[in-house]
């Protein structure tokens, strides 16, 4: 007998967290993209510069990622491409969903499978755990001695050794 096929579809809410999480991805990849033109090409201006003043400097060798800024520049353009419809989608998606209550359970989208969960997300380690300090006080330990255990030596009552 055939087993019954697997089918999942995505809530809007859920649709709306995984573009919000996506959003948030690509626009750190495209800062850290831009990080790395500028970086390419503030050192092409630098050797451009110095060829001009002197001959000297007509020997220096470009940097090797120059060769890369077309593709480094084509990525740049598809992330902000990607950015800007993911963020009408989501507008879009807000639009459809305000004013709507968000069914009970849905509380946000687990992260990308082996990523690290939020912590106090649902599952997530420690989650409905009050954060322990590393050390107890010194009041919290002495109150919970068990009684008749030895104080510390040199207190009243505590044998010497």
């Amino acid at each position: 007998m055939p087993l019954p096929i697997i089918q999942l579809q995505l809530s809007p809410w859920e649709q709306i967290e995984i573009l919000r999480q996506e959003i948030e991805l690509r626009e750190n990849e495209l800062k850290e993209t831009e990080k790395y033109i500028r970086t390419i090409l503030w050192e092409v201006e630098r050797q451009r510069y110095l060829q001009s003043i002197h001959p000297l400097f007509q020997q220096l060798q470009p940097p090797a990622e120059a060769g890369n800024l077309t593709q480094l520049q084509a990525n740049r353009e598809a992330l902000g491409a990607a950015i800007e419809v993911m963020q009408a989608g989501l507008s879009a998606l807000e639009d459809a969903t305000r004013g709507k209550a968000a069914p009970p359970g849905v509380r946000g989208v687990p992260s990308r499978p082996g990523a690290p969960q939020a912590p106090g997300a649902p599952g997530a380690p420690g989650a409905g755990q009050a954060k322990r300090a590393r050390f107890d006080s010194f009041d919290d330990f002495r109150t919970q001695r068990p009684p008749g255990s030895p104080g510390p030596p040199g207190t009243p009552g505590t044998p010497r050794t």
